[in-house]
């Protein structure tokens, strides 16, 4: 009697063993009958970007080019997009060159394979329906450097009676005619060196240069020229351009680089590569 007792109780251990090895295997089975789920399935890995660049200025972009490929990357505009792609949740895949960059808006975006476009291009030039063009990055407005012991400017009028330099033919000579409009007719050279050295003799009061070269005009010139003292408008400021059908939402980009302007990572950035933060100058009105 003991021992058929003792059987039955052996008899429904072996059934309980039977059911749980049955319910812990029964989601392995399931997995490898779910046909979403195939055996050997790997993770998705983060999205990556094809990014071209415009390699027309040492500070904001420059690299080596390689097989159509550019190598050895660096400058604002390159680490700016590797940002951008980090903040936009994938990476670099790669860099391209397409030069001049107001092409990136003239052609169909994906010709070229790339996505995103982080090579100077101006908002102000007519964008094209095949690119999408997100929120200006950094300034194209042109920086006032002035002589040495010269009264800083608090708007346009204090500067209207001066005698002005810049570049001819550059966006900063447009802006004296068109904003500043002086009225004794501006010093127009041909070389920034003889800008800067009309500046240090006294023959200008002040400079007009891009302001995202205004760090570099007065870099190791500090004891020769006064400051940088503020900026004039011109333009509406360097874009993305972002490909029609293969690059991410504009709208992404924009949030992105919201992001990056308002943690102070585009001001750090500017600096280490521009000298300056340019956003961070006075607009003189």
């Amino acid at each position: 009697m003991r021992k058929r007792r003792l059987r039955r109780i052996r008899n429904r251990r072996a059934a309980l063993a039977i059911a749980v090895c049955a319910l812990a295997s029964a989601p392995v089975a399931a997995n490898a009958a779910d046909p979403s789920t195939p055996a050997g399935a790997a993770r998705t890995s983060p999205a990556s970007l094809v990014i071209a660049l415009g390699l027309r200025d040492p500070a904001m972009g420059a690299g080596v080019m390689r097989g159509g490929e550019v190598v050895l990357a660096r400058g604002f505009e390159v680490e700016l997009a590797k940002l951008l792609a980090r903040r936009l949740g994938g990476r670099v895949g790669r860099f391209v060159e397409l030069r001049p960059a107001v092409r990136l808006l003239a052609g169909p975006p994906g010709g070229g394979g790339w996505q995103l476009a982080v090579a100077g291009i101006e908002r102000s030039r007519p964008p094209r329906a095949a690119a999408g063009l997100s929120a200006p990055y950094l300034t194209t407005d042109a920086a006032v450097v002035l002589r040495r012991h010269l009264p800083r400017p608090r708007r346009l009028a204090d500067l209207r009676g001066r005698v002005l330099c810049a570049i001819r033919g550059s966006s900063a000579a447009r802006a004296i005619a068109t904003v500043v409009r002086p009225r004794t007719a501006p010093v127009l050279a041909t070389r920034v060196d003889r800008v800067r050295e009309l500046l240090r003799t006294g023959a200008c009061d002040a400079a007009l240069v891009p302001a995202i070269e205004a760090g570099r005009f007065v870099r190791g010139h500090g004891r020769e020229l006064g400051p940088v003292a503020g900026r004039v408008e011109s333009g509406d400021g360097f874009v993305v351009a972002v490909a029609g059908g293969i690059g991410p939402d504009v709208a992404a980009v924009d949030r992105a680089l919201a992001r990056l302007r308002s943690d102070g990572t585009l001001g750090r950035l500017a600096r280490s590569w521009l000298g300056i933060d340019p956003a961070r100058l006075r607009t003189l009105r």
